[in-house]
């Protein structure tokens, strides 16, 4: 991939700093770094023409595997936000999504 956007960064920092100081400790950097090798793992799974990105109905396959059961309009509205004009959503994208999903949950 080509890294992680700044925004992406953030998400993650947000989530994971547990004691508010805006940084992640070693504790908070090693659980980030499971979640984002679990997010790999599901983005390759369900990227089936291994493009480097997945469709919506990838993405749709790819939340519920990580376990996000959502309705069809959700599941548009993520898609209006993280997707690019062509639907389709690179990992930097399907991580800012997932962690978005996460912190709302």
């Amino acid at each position: 991939t080509k890294g992680f956007s700044l925004e992406s960064c953030r998400s993650m920092v947000n989530l994971m700093d547990k004691d508010g100081n805006g940084k992640l400790g070693l504790v908070e950097f090693n659980v980030l770094w499971n979640r984002i090798r679990n997010y790999l793992s599901i983005f390759r799974k369900f990227d089936l023409d291994k493009s480097g990105s997945i469709s919506a109905y990838e993405l749709r396959l790819a939340l519920e595997a990580a376990g996000y059961r959502l309705n069809k309009r959700l599941h548009e509205l993520l898609i209006t936000r993280y997707a690019e004009p062509d639907l389709a959503l690179d990992f930097d994208s399907f991580v800012c999504c997932l962690v978005r999903l996460e912190t709302m949950f």
